[in-house]
C-alpha cells in the first residue's frame, strides 16, 4: 500500500505539468502571429529610414522604417499595409539580429514579426507569437513602443 501511494504521489503532479503544458500551448496558438513560418519579409534596409535608437546598457538598438510610415505617424494617420519596421539589434557593439514587424494588412492589429539573423536568414525556431502578444499593449500606438522617437525629429545615431 505505501508504493502504491508513494507512486500516486510521483505520477500525480506530473499529470497536473502535463495537462497545464498542454492547455496553455492550445491557448497561445489561437493569437494571429505564427510561431512557424509567416508572410514577414526581409525588407530592403537600404529604402529605411532611422527614426530613433534605444540604448540599455551593452545593449544599442536601431529603429527604421519606411518615409512613407513615418509621415503617415506624424499626420496621426495609420501606417500603410506592408510596412516594415525594423529592430537593429547591437549587444557590445556586434550586430546581434534583426526583428522585424510587417502590416499585413489594413486592420489596426494586422502585423506579424519575424526574426532574422544577422545573415538575414530567419530563425526558425522563435515563437514570434510572443511579440504579438507583447505589442498588443501598445495598440492604441501602432503596436510601436517606439512611437514617441518616430515622432520626434531629433534623435542621433
Amino acid at each position: 500500500m505505501k508504493v502504491f501511494r508513494r507512486s500516486a504521489l510521483l505520477v500525480a503532479p506530473l499529470a497536473i505539468v502535463l495537462t497545464g503544458y498542454f492547455i496553455v500551448d492550445t491557448e497561445l496558438s489561437l493569437t494571429p502571429a505564427f510561431a512557424a513560418s509567416n508572410s514577414v519579409t526581409f525588407p530592403p534596409l537600404e529604402q529605411l529610414e532611422h527614426y530613433t535608437t534605444v540604448r540599455r546598457g551593452i545593449t544599442r538598438e536601431h529603429m527604421l522604417t519606411n518615409p512613407a510610415a513615418l509621415a503617415a505617424l506624424k499626420a496621426g494617420q495609420p501606417v500603410p499595409t506592408g510596412t516594415h519596421m525594423v529592430l537593429v539589434d547591437y549587444q557590445s557593439d556586434v550586430l546581434t539580429r534583426y526583428l522585424v514587424a510587417q502590416k499585413i494588412g489594413a486592420g489596426a492589429d494586422q502585423w506579424e514579426y519575424q526574426w532574422f539573423w544577422p545573415d538575414r536568414s530567419v530563425k526558425a525556431d522563435e515563437n514570434v507569437a510572443r511579440c504579438y502578444s507583447c505589442h498588443r499593449s501598445k495598440q492604441s500606438e501602432q503596436f510601436m513602443f517606439t512611437m514617441s522617437g518616430a515622432m520626434s525629429d531629433d534623435d542621433p545615431l
